[in-house]
């Protein structure tokens, strides 16, 4: 585990994977962590005249993003752990994927939310499409 790619969402499920991470940073020096936090591809309906355009709701996603990713970074930095942070809009799962690739990373280390088994069985987690979708190892912290 070297390049390892971190779903982001600012939960504290999400802050106990950084953690986990800062953990066995300590046996593996150059680890270098991507922090990804995906959002929802902002859309219009309707005639919107004098309401917000479809560029500054993308610019507040990307900004929320960036907020919540530098939240990360701050408790990954803060152990000297290399980190970049990369904020995308579109489907988490897919964008997720796409993400392991692009930065050639080697694990996916993610949180749980404790989704009980009948919302799992129904709507399906985004960890439990990781797992399925993405081409490396995840490691799912609690």
């Amino acid at each position: 585990m070297k390049k390892v790619l971190v779903p982001f969402d600012g939960s504290e499920s999400a802050k106990h994977a950084l953690l986990y991470l800062v953990d066995l940073a300590e046996d593996m020096p150059g680890l270098e962590v991507h922090l990804v936090n995906v959002q929802a591809q902002p859309m219009l309906y309707g005639d919107y005249i004098t309401g917000p355009t479809l560029e500054t709701l993308v610019d507040a996603a990307l900004e929320h993003a960036r907020k919540l990713n530098a939240g990360g970074a701050a408790i990954l930095r803060a152990h000297n752990i290399r980190t970049s942070t990369h904020e995308l809009l579109g489907d988490t799962v897919s964008e997720i994927a796409k993400a392991v690739t692009q930065y050639d990373c080697d694990t996916v280390a993610m949180g749980t939310r404790g989704m009980n088994n009948l919302s799992n069985l129904v709507m399906g987690s985004v960890a439990t499409r990781v797992v399925h979708q993405v081409p490396v190892p995840v490691l799912l912290v609690k």
